[in-house]
């Protein structure tokens, strides 16, 4: 049978001829961090060849602490959850197929892999068996030592460019680095932040552009996070900031947290999710519209109506609905006259 030349944790898209890999900015908290560490994870369980960089803190320390895969499908579900068929509206509505608002997990069972040197074989009992495509993660595990030693990791520390740069920018430097590295998967985290000590903006204008076009000539994909809440102000010159780095970028993706917003937030929210996903930008490489617009389960591209929620396990992004009125109150009448008064016709 003929093999796939694909490297493993990615295939092509059956839409517009593009090699896809499986898995932006942030406001107020930390939860892009969190995105990050799964593709990263993602990449280093599939055997990539993974480069990260940060200015903000340990590279080491950053990827000892990435998630690790699950052997089981069922820590999906919160310790303190239970499944219940039965549903408490009416008998009638006991058949009807339940409302999916998330991607539902792959029925397979996850093979936790054997990693190698430059390879990757997943081992289960003696045979191999096929690689799937993404794999499940918990995030109480922690990557083992092991897997870390075994696995193609570059570690680029930005920190230590302090007194190395001389009159070179920083992000020519990282740029440098990233040319002579064959790297499947590149994650920078909080890019444009202080500790990396830019003098100029177009610095980083030029970096994002040098990088897009390395990226083209190649396999590689990267994710690059930035602490948007920095350029929040209503000055015109961080508006515009942020919407260059919007512009030459291929897809941005923005994560509001409820937690840290200054604005009111309803708790009808608040109680079932713990943000919402803001998509700004969907790639169109070779087509004029994103596939992801027709392709995405969630229809993140047509409506953008998506939350997300962490959970003690998994960090999950769904679509965004209301509750069902009065789900989560009681409802109350008060009385406050005599027996002339109407009374609620629901009250028996």
């Amino acid at each position: 049978p003929q093999t796939s030349k694909y490297p493993p944790g990615a295939r092509l898209s059956p839409y517009n001829g593009q090699l896809l890999l499986s898995t932006g900015e942030d406001k107020y908290t930390g939860y892009s961090k969190l995105l990050l560490k799964y593709f990263l994870a993602q990449g280093i369980a599939s055997g990539h060849h993974v480069l990260f960089s940060s200015a903000e803190e340990n590279s080491s320390s950053f990827i000892k602490g990435l998630p690790w895969i699950t052997s089981d499908d069922a820590n999906d579900l919160d310790d303190g959850a239970k499944i219940d068929d039965k549903m408490k509206i009416a008998w009638r509505y006991k058949e009807m197929k339940k409302f999916e608002s998330g991607i539902k997990s792959n029925n397979r069972k996850n093979v936790i892999p054997t990693i190698f040197k430059d390879k990757r074989i997943p081992i289960a009992g003696s045979q191999r068996q096929e690689q799937p495509f993404c794999y499940t993660f918990d995030l109480t595990k922690q990557i083992p030592q092991s897997s870390i030693d075994l696995a193609s990791i570059t570690l680029v520390d930005a920190t230590k460019w302090t007194d190395e740069l001389h009159n070179e920018s920083i992000y020519d430097k990282l740029l440098s680095e990233i040319r002579h590295k064959n790297a499947l998967r590149i994650g920078i985290h909080s890019i444009a932040s202080p500790s990396w000590r830019s003098n100029s903006p177009h610095d980083l204008y030029r970096f994002f552009h040098a990088l897009r076009g390395l990226l083209r000539i190649s396999s590689s994909l990267s994710v690059i996070t930035i602490p948007a809440h920095l350029y929040s102000s209503n000055n015109s010159e961080s508006c515009s900031f942020i919407r260059r780095i919007e512009h030459i970028s291929d897809a941005v993706v923005e994560l509001e947290s409820f937690a840290g917003s200054s604005a009111t937030v309803n708790n009808i929210y608040s109680a079932s999710y713990h943000g919402l996903f803001h998509v700004h930008k969907l790639p169109t490489i070779n087509s004029l519209i994103s596939p992801s617009i027709k392709l995405s389960i969630l229809s993140g591209g047509g409506g953008n109506n998506l939350g997300f929620k962490l959970r003690r396990k998994k960090f999950s992004i769904e679509t965004f609905h209301l509750p069902p009125e009065g789900g989560l109150t009681v409802r109350k009448v008060i009385k406050s006259g005599g027996d002339d008064e109407k009374k609620d016709p629901y009250d028996f």
